[in-house]
C-alpha cells in the first residue's frame, strides 16, 4: 500500500481480513481454507484501494473514505460460517449466567413485560431499526462538521466497532435470545414496526453474532465521534441511540449483558488512537 495514500480504514480493514482469514485457515477444513483464499483475495483487492488518493469531488471523496464501514454487510455474510469452524456450538448458556449474576434476571424475557403498550414497543423497534439511519447519518454529519478529517474519525472509530464485534463473533458465538427464548407475546406484537424488524431478523440475520450487540456499539460509536465534533448532532440523535440500545434487550434480539459489551466496545472504538 501506498504510504501516502492509504487511509486509516483501509488498514483496519486489511487487517481484520487478516486476521480472520488466519482464523478460518487454521481450522484445518476445506470451508476455513476457501474463506481464508477469499480473504486473501479481498487484502489484495484492499492493497489497490489504498493505493487511490482521495478524489477532490465531495461524493467520491466520502466513497473513498466511508468504505470501511460500507463493507461491514459482506463481511457480516460469512460469520454464521466462520463462528461454526473453530468452536462448534454456541455459548449462550454461559451468557445467560453472567447475565443473571450481573443483572439478578434474563433481561430479555422480562424487560418485554414491564410496559407491554404498543406505542412504546413501536418507539423502540423503531429505534432498532433506526441503526440503518444512524450510522450513515453520524458519519455524513462528521463529514460537514470537520470535512475529511472528521469522517476519517468517525468511520475508524465505527468500523473499529464492527471489526471487534465480528472477531467475537467468530471464536466466542452466542446465538442470541431469540433462538433460546419464546417470541414475544402481547399487545406490543401487533405493531407494523415489530412485524417489520422481526421479519427482517428471519431473513437475513447470521447465527452466532449476538455477543456483543454490534448494533449498539457501531450505533454509538458513529454517535459519539460525530456528536463530539457538534454537538447538536449529538443531542439529535441521542433519542435514536438510546431506543436503539434498549429495543436490542426489550426485542429479545439481545440479551442484555450483550447490550453493556457493546456499549463497552463503542467507548473503546471511540477513544482508540487513529
Amino acid at each position: 500500500m501506498s504510504a501516502s495514500d492509504a487511509r486509516p480504514g483501509d488498514l483496519l480493514a486489511a487487517a481484520y481480513l487478516g486476521a480472520t482469514g488466519m482464523l478460518a485457515a487454521v481450522s484445518l477444513t476445506p470451508t476455513g481454507w476457501t474463506l481464508a483464499g477469499l480473504h486473501l483475495v479481498g487484502m489484495v483487492l484492499i492493497h489497490f484501494v489504498a493505493r487511490i488518493p482521495v478524489p477532490r469531488h465531495p461524493v467520491g471523496a466520502f466513497l473513498r473514505l466511508a468504505w470501511p464501514v460500507a463493507i461491514t454487510p459482506v463481511f457480516y455474510l460469512e460469520l454464521a460460517t466462520l463462528n461454526q469452524l473453530l468452536v462448534p456450538g454456541y455459548f449462550d448458556a454461559a451468557v445467560q449466567g453472567w447475565e443473571q449474576a450481573l443483572l439478578g434476571a434474563q433481561v430479555s424475557v422480562v424487560s418485554s413485560g414491564w410496559y407491554d403498550a404498543l406505542w412504546f414497543s413501536e418507539l423502540l423497534h423503531f429505534g432498532y431499526v433506526s441503526y440503518y439511519l444512524v450510522v450513515p447519518s453520524a458519519l455524513l454529519a462528521a463529514w460537514l462538521a470537520a470535512g475529511r478529517e472528521g469522517l476519517e474519525g468517525a468511520v475508524f472509530a465505527t468500523a473499529l466497532a464492527f471489526y471487534l464485534c465480528y472477531l467475537c463473533f467468530a471464536v466466542f458465538p452466542v446465538a442470541g435470545p431469540r433462538y433460546e427464548f419464546a417470541r414475544i407475546a402481547g399487545p406490543q406484537t401487533d405493531g407494523f414496526l415489530f412485524g417489520l424488524v422481526h421479519g427482517i431478523l428471519e431473513a437475513g440475520s447470521a447465527k452466532g453474532t449476538a455477543f456483543p450487540s454490534s448494533h449498539v456499539a457501531a450505533t454509538v460509536s458513529a454517535w459519539l465521534a460525530a456528536g463530539r465534533l457538534n454537538r447538536r448532532v449529538l443531542w439529535a440523535l441521542s433519542p435514536l441511540a438510546v431506543a436503539l440500545t434498549l429495543g436490542t434487550v426489550y426485542g429479545r434480539f439481545h440479551y442484555g449483558i450483550d447490550a453493556l459489551a457493546g456499549l463497552l466496545f463503542a467507548g473503546v472504538a471511540v477513544l482508540w488512537p487513529t
